[in-house]
């Protein structure tokens, strides 16, 4: 479908722009206002991320009595509705509501990380069961970036435990600040040398820059048709993006490079990483 005159709409988006003028709120419903009701869908799936957060963070609270760190917005469940998931999960995706059922009687056991890993299990099967070529291919791309991230971490510092990622032999073998990566691994995950250079420089806020600068570069590529329905996906995920940042700098009693290098504390990790 043509969305021309939506995309026309729409302000341009740049990875440096000043986002304080954007109406955030606005502009992710005005897309999906005048979405036709198959793109409706695939716009879910690119926001349902969020509403996994979501509900990590009630079932954290309920189950681990974990203080709140916070909902993500956009959603497509209503805050109210994740945290009366006892209740009413009427509006609950499938992949969603499969966890819950499956889960039922261990949350009150699982860690933090067991829970989320459980989860995005359930919803990257059913992206791949979707068979849209662009949230596969979308979604394949972030989890090899994760992937390579999380492979990266546990072979730098001791207090990581063991990342369930995918490609786990090659990449925890691979991947570290003393290793090297073979042929075949550059060439399946061609970023992993640039992204290990920034990695190595231990600087945070730098990194998620560069993160968030190569999924833009994805996004941008994504499409030859500026006025199609895969523009439209990859302008939601860019709106994202900037969203995110713009919600970083609000806040402002939070010095989110200092915390973060207060828990890294240089703390070099004493694996031996196989070369």
């Amino acid at each position: 479908m043509n969305y021309y005159y939506l995309i026309s709409s729409l302000p341009e988006l740049s990875p440096t722009m000043d986002t304080s003028k954007l109406d955030f709120d606005e502009l992710f419903d005005a897309i999906k206002r005048n979405l036709d009701e198959t793109d409706i869908q695939t716009f879910k799936y690119l926001i349902y991320p969020n509403d996994l957060h979501n509900l990590l963070t009630t079932l954290s609270k309920h189950y681990l009595n974990w203080s709140s760190i916070g909902y993500k917005l956009p959603s497509i469940i209503e805050i109210e509705d994740v945290e009366a998931f006892k209740k009413n999960r009427r509006n609950f995706p499938d992949f969603m509501n499969d966890f819950l059922a499956e889960n039922e009687d261990r949350l009150r056991g699982m860690s933090r990380k067991e829970m989320e890993d459980a989860m995005h299990h359930r919803f990257y099967d059913e992206i791949l069961e979707l068979k849209n070529s662009f949230l596969s291919n979308y979604f394949n791309f972030y989890r090899k970036l994760k992937s390579i991230i999380a492979a990266y971490n546990f072979n730098t510092y001791d207090f990581l435990s063991k990342p369930n990622i995918s490609d786990a032999e090659r990449l925890l073998l691979q991947i570290g600040p003393e290793s090297t990566a073979s042929t075949s691994l550059l060439k399946d995950y061609p970023i992993v040398e640039d992204l290990i250079q920034v990695l190595t420089e231990k600087k945070p806020i730098d990194i998620e820059h560069y993160i968030d600068e190569l999924m833009w570069n994805f996004l941008e590529d994504s499409y030859t048709d500026q006025f199609s329905n895969i523009a439209v996906f990859a302008y939601t995920l860019k709106l994202q993006i900037l969203k995110r940042w713009h919600d970083i700098k609000l806040a402002t009693n939070v010095d989110y490079e200092t915390l973060i290098n207060q828990i890294i504390n240089d703390n070099s990790s004493k694996k031996t990483p196989v070369l």
